[in-house]
């Protein structure tokens, strides 16, 4: 995804729009939020503290979200 449609999602999440976009951008930074945080593995974060997440994230950081959500969606695309 370009960057405007990954701004996009993010935009779509904050007002509730969820499609497989915006959940492989919600799972990727599920996923991160896990891995930089150390947030556990059974806890399940709230949309508004997945926003938080997003939000607190530099350019590097944004970047590498966007890649993870863009390799999810390959990924799902080569298990079918």
């Amino acid at each position: 995804m370009t960057e405007d449609e990954f701004d996009q999602a993010v935009e779509a999440i904050r007002q509730g729009h969820i499609t497989q976009r915006e959940r492989r951008v919600i799972a990727a930074a599920t996923f991160m939020m896990r891995d930089l945080c150390s947030v556990p593995d059974d806890l399940e974060p709230t949309l508004a503290q997945i926003i938080e997440f997003i939000d607190s994230l530099d350019k590097p950081f944004r970047g590498i979200l966007k890649q993870a959500a863009d390799d999810a969606k390959a990924e799902k695309h080569t298990l079918h």
